[in-house]
């Protein structure tokens, strides 16, 4: 009987609150916003260390989050970004933003060529820069895009966690209602005989 109390107690127990860390970083021309946080929800605390290296472990700068858990990184060259944050209780962030994701302009020394002038309606030549078009359009989608990939990134942490650890309660849950009744089945037969 102790046996079924225990499957019974599994059966009821509330699964553990567990998170993991959770963030992103992405590249808007030459700057570089990151974010993070824990898969619950919570960002990362104001002042969070982040140190950003290169493939080599040079120290390419180190700054902080905000209160939001949001940072921001001005890239000068065009080599692979590694993140590294330490969120306090043991939990540590790691990212990598790849060089392809930042403008190839910044391996040529941050040299801009302009487009040909087109004809504005008016008949006047309007010179623009193909480079500080596309930077203004990325910043555009990205400001746009940023609160979407938040909640993206928490709802696939959280429904994943929960699956399993429902699925687990759901299986033994079985099990115990299963022995129970073949337990008492037997018990039914002990009596009759």
């Amino acid at each position: 009987m102790r046996k079924y109390m225990i499957l019974l107690a599994m059966l009821f127990a509330l699964p553990a609150s567990a998170h993991n860390v959770v963030g992103g970083v992405y590249a808007i021309g030459s700057t570089i916003e990151g974010e993070a946080g824990f898969s619950n929800g919570d960002m990362a605390q104001a002042g969070t260390k982040v140190l950003v290296t290169d493939p080599a472990g040079n120290v390419l700068m180190e700054t902080e989050t905000d209160e939001e858990g949001f940072f921001t990184f001005e890239a000068t060259t065009r080599v692979d970004h590694l993140f590294r944050m330490e969120m306090g209780s043991g939990h540590v962030l790691e990212m990598v933003l790849s060089a392809d994701e930042l403008p190839s302009s910044l391996a040529a020394g941050a040299v801009t060529t302009a487009a040909p002038a087109a004809k504005a309606a008016g008949g006047t030549a309007v010179q623009y820069d193909e480079a500080a078009m596309q930077g203004m359009i990325e910043k555009a989608v990205a400001k746009q895009v940023k609160p979407l990939r938040k909640e993206l990134r928490a709802y696939q942490e959280k429904a994943g966690l929960q699956d399993i650890l429902g699925g687990i309660g759901y299986i033994f849950g079985l099990c115990g209602i299963g022995m129970w009744w073949r337990q008492r089945k037997q018990a039914q037969a002990a009596k009759a005989v």
